[in-house]
């Protein structure tokens, strides 16, 4: 079934990715705002199956690199549309349709505006069916293939202030990519990119296809529900999960390091403590130092008052707050997470374990 995207469920996508994004992936108001954008230079935009693309036909990734908390991050329309005609200019191939890296609040509505602009149809699928902290993770593999070399193209910063920068850079995904996120770094925390064309039967073995209908599906069995916990249940019964814990948040940290939120914050519920560790997305939620949930899980927090899902850039000390665990079998992964080299960087950037938790993905 082709789904058609217009302002009538424009937030039920929004918020379905917002939930997807286990904890990162933008905000939902970033997302919103982009898909309004597009739907006023075009009324209604259309998802293309995998099955409507010629044989083929090119897919082209768009993405948003940096840290969700920093308040200097400045990205406009053009600059979506610039990353892809840089892009065009260095391949020698043409660009058929394009897929955003992984889904979120924000990250959901990464191809939106490049479509509108460029009239280039959206695949219903992304490199990752989740957000996740590093661009390999939402490579499809690529970049443990060996002898590939990728075309990276990003946008971003305020002119006003001397932020902004055009990047080309051409390599191996892994060092095209530390490059991408030292220039979010340097354009004020975020950068929007294109990279890493593939065939569409590449994307068929390596990607997660239908996850914009997943999201529009999750989206609208939440704003189904008014209650606010009745909310959380709508998620956990379409994903399949649990609710793990209620209660306030404590001891909230939060830090940007190397481009990328780092942190944790507590939730003590009578004599049990759990802690959730973050780097930008929900990394692990342990129990009184034992493991529950480890990414890729869908680990996501909602404020226990309204319902909503909120980020981990959004959270606050005092909050109240649900937290949710989906198993990771119960989400679409792309191939990128089944590289045990991204859940390394993740041990070294955080000090706790990952691996032995996921060890089955490899």
């Amino acid at each position: 079934m082709t789904l058609i995207i217009n302002k009538d469920n424009l937030k039920a996508i929004a918020i379905g990715g917002l939930i997807l994004g286990g904890g990162g992936g933008g905000s939902l108001e970033e997302g919103i705002k982009l898909g309004e954008e597009a739907l006023f230079y075009q009324s209604e935009l259309k998802l293309v199956d995998f099955t409507d693309l010629s044989e083929h036909a090119n897919v082209l990734t768009i993405s948003a690199v940096g840290a969700p908390s920093s308040t200097e991050h400045f990205v406009t329309p053009k600059d979506f549309v610039r990353i892809v005609d840089l892009f065009e200019k260095l391949s020698d191939d043409s660009v058929d349709a394009l897929i955003t890296n992984e889904m979120g609040g924000g990250s959901s509505f990464n191809t939106f505006i490049p479509s509108a602009l460029k009239q280039l149809p959206i695949l219903d699928a992304a490199c990752n069916g989740r957000a996740h902290p590093l661009g390999t993770m939402g490579a499809m593999g690529l970049s443990e293939t060996e002898g590939y070399q990728t075309i990276q193209t990003a946008v971003g910063g305020n002119k006003e202030f001397g932020k902004y920068l055009e990047l080309v850079v051409r390599g191996t995904v892994n060092t095209t990519s530390s490059l991408v996120r030292q220039a979010a770094v340097e354009a004020g925390g975020l950068v929007v990119v294109a990279r890493n064309m593939v065939k569409k039967d590449f994307i068929a073995k390596n990607g997660a296809l239908g996850t914009l209908k997943q999201s529009c599906e999750l989206g609208a069995a939440f704003l189904a529900e008014d209650n606010p916990e009745d909310r959380v249940r709508s998620v956990i019964n379409y994903l399949g999960g649990e609710i793990v814990c209620q209660g306030t948040i404590q001891n909230l940290s939060l830090e940007m390091s190397g481009g990328l939120d780092k942190g944790a914050f507590e939730i003590c519920h009578g004599l049990e403590c759990f802690k959730l560790f973050i780097w930008n997305e929900y990394m692990a939620l342990d129990r009184d130092g034992r493991r529950l949930g480890t990414f890729p899980d869908l680990l996501m927090t909602f404020d226990a008052v309204t319902g909503m899902p909120i980020t981990s850039a959004e959270l606050s000390e005092g909050q109240e707050v649900f937290v949710i665990q989906v198993p990771f079998q119960n989400l679409f992964l792309g191939a990128g997470m089944r590289e045990q080299s991204g859940y390394q960087r993740i041990e070294e950037a955080l000090g706790i374990e990952i691996v032995p938790y996921v060890h089955e993905l490899f």
